[in-house]
Formats: C-alpha cells, sequence, structure tokens
C-alpha cells in the first residue's frame, strides 16, 4: 500500500468537500495528508477556526447573570438595612446603585447612633449699662479685681454707650 503524499489532486476530492455553508458559500478541501478536510473560508463553518466559540459565549453569559444577581442582592441589603434603622429604603438604593461605596454608606449611616435633639442655648440676657457697672464696682469693692481692671472695663461699659 503506497504511503500517502501531502498533497493530493482536487480533482480528487468528494463531492461534499465542494457544499455551501448557509451563507451560500462554498468550502474549501485540504488534504491533510491523511484525509479531506472541510472548511469555509467565511470561519463559520462546524469545527472552523473563527467565530465567536461557543463557551465563550456561554462565559458571558455566566457573567452577566453573576452581575445581576449580585446587584440585585445589594440592593435587597441595603433596603433591608435601611428600614431596619428607619431610614428611607429607596435612598439606599440610590446610594447602592449610583455610589461607588453605596452599600458600606448605607451600612454605615444605619448604624450610626441617633443625634439627640438639643435646644439652642438662650441667648444670654442683655444686661444695662447700669447694671454692669455696678457689678464692676462690687466686684473691685470685693477685692476680686483691681483698679486698673476696673477703670479699664468701666471705660469699655461707657463707651460702648
Amino acid at each position: 500500500m503506497p504511503l500517502a503524499t501531502s498533497r493530493k489532486d482536487p480533482a480528487e476530492a468528494p463531492d461534499w468537500c465542494f457544499d455551501m455553508n448557509e451563507s451560500m458559500v462554498p468550502s474549501t478541501c485540504t488534504w491533510t495528508g491523511q484525509k479531506w478536510v472541510k472548511s469555509y473560508d467565511d470561519g463559520f463553518a462546524p469545527g472552523a477556526d473563527g467565530g465567536v466559540p461557543g463557551a465563550f459565549g456561554a462565559l458571558m453569559l455566566l457573567g452577566v447573570l453573576v452581575t445581576v444577581a449580585v446587584t440585585v442582592w445589594r440592593v435587597s441589603l441595603a433596603r433591608r438595612v435601611a428600614r431596619d434603622a428607619g431610614l428611607d429604603p429607596d435612598r439606599a438604593t440610590e446610594l447602592t446603585l449610583l455610589e461607588d461605596h453605596g452599600l458600606e454608606a448605607s451600612y454605615i449611616s444605619a448604624h450610626l447612633p441617633a443625634r439627640p435633639v438639643t435646644e439652642q442655648p438662650a441667648a444670654p440676657a442683655v444686661r444695662s449699662a447700669e447694671e454692669r457697672l455696678r457689678e464692676l464696682r462690687s466686684l473691685l469693692d470685693q477685692g476680686l479685681i483691681t483698679q486698673e481692671e476696673h477703670d479699664a472695663r468701666r471705660q469699655a461699659v461707657v463707651d460702648a454707650l
């Protein structure tokens, strides 16, 4: 039995080598040294090296599904944390979707202690110049301030009139 050569006459190729693909492009056949192999010039034939492999498409679909699932989980978690803390769940959703660290911000804000409502301190009562001068005199009489301090403060009260 003679050995197969690396070249073979195209006229000897079987008829199935010249079938058209779905795009009506004729295939090309190549002799491998052992058998005829059919391939299409447009790269869309079964087994051809071209196009998007099925595994890549499946991986892309899996990536999209995981991204959607993680987003749904983050939003539901942020809404639950906000609702449990008495915050606005819609605002937590906005933070989660629109900010880089929105879920973390929602969690932190839900766990901060509430600030107590404090009343504004009452403004000090405005005293008359007469009252302030009497108080200065009393402080001087008690020896709590010196004569120089008394004179300086007295002058300030008089200047403010």
